[in-house]
């Protein structure tokens, strides 16, 4: 057994590393900088002594200050979290989402599980513009996926590609997950690892220390690489469409998931409030009625129409 070291008996695994919430951290660095300089003014030296252990308390410990959630909720405006926050993540993948409401695609940067190192932006080695111009519905309709229903208010999938949607779910493990996004990636399969966070929420594939991208479950990942699947071979131009088309393709169809790809239970669709360290926001979600996974979250502000 390996002996604990004074940084592991000091450091708060639950606040620190993935755990670490950039405002709570950010408040408390100020905090901590405000009285350094406070006590700077007794004696100059002390403002460099106490920052540092100040500043070793929040690396190890997380916070300084007991509560920091609530008075980064209570005294932080919404828009300066929505800076720093790691929510929602749909909004920000790489591989597995764009920013767009469901069934469209339309590159919004939201909230985020990053933009700063955990997962990064709603592109894949690129800008998005070829995502921000590109029409998905129309697109799936054309590949024979998406059809208008008999009253003419609303689409839904075609049969024939739903059976087969399901046919390559139904066949879809790990494994194959992983070869998915290494060809879409241009990586080393063997490279590409599959981590649930467990704060966060979401399941992020890495490559090398590097976010390829994240769901909101392994269901959501399942749908996306048995659709990318399912569609190939069904548009002429399929081969030159880049890998964040191909994105925006596979995530807009799981609106129209009736089925959780993990467990075959029904799945459910409304409003729901998802919450980080110290902030909370409305989503638009897809979520099995049995086990519970989400399948598909959006931020609700991406959902309303914009005002002229």
């Amino acid at each position: 057994m390996t002996t604990p070291t004074l940084a592991d008996r000091l450091r708060q695994p639950e606040y620190t590393g993935e755990n670490r919430c950039t405002p709570c951290t950010v408040v408390n660095v100020v905090i901590a900088a405000a009285l350094s300089l406070v006590l700077g003014v007794a004696w100059p030296p002390l403002a460099l002594v106490s920052f540092a252990l100040f500043a070793g308390a929040i690396y190890f410990r997380g916070y300084l200050v007991p509560g920091t959630p609530t008075l980064t909720k209570t005294y932080f405006p919404d828009r300066v979290l929505r800076w720093f926050d790691k929510e929602p993540a749909p909004t920000q993948t790489r591989v597995g989402a764009t920013a767009s409401a469901p069934g469209s695609a339309a590159g919004d940067d939201a909230d985020a599980e990053s933009p700063d190192d955990e997962v990064e932006s709603g592109e894949l080695d690129g800008d998005g513009a070829s995502v921000a111009a590109f029409d998905v519905e129309a697109t799936l309709m054309d590949a024979g996926a998406l059809e208008v229903n008999e009253n003419g208010d609303e689409l839904r999938l075609v049969p024939t590609f739903e059976s087969a949607w399901n046919d390559e779910i139904a066949r879809t493990d790990e494994d194959v997950a992983r070869r998915w996004l290494a060809r879409l990636t241009g990586v080393d399969e063997a490279d590409v690892t599959l981590e649930s966070r467990a704060r966060s929420r979401w399941l992020v594939a890495m490559v090398d220390g590097t976010t390829l991208g994240s769901w909101e479950s392994d269901g959501a990942l399942v749908a996306d690489v048995a659709a990318d699947a399912a569609l190939d071979g069904r548009l002429d131009d399929w081969d030159r469409l880049t890998a964040e088309q191909r994105s925006a393709l596979v995530r807009g169809l799981r609106i129209y998931l009736n089925r959780c790809p993990t467990c075959g239970g029904d799945v459910r669709f409304g409003s729901e409030t998802a919450e980080s360290c110290c902030r909370s926001w409305e989503v638009f979600a897809v979520r099995c009625e049995d086990c519970e996974a989400r399948l598909l979250e959006v931020d609700a502000e991406a959902l309303e129409p914009e005002t002229a």
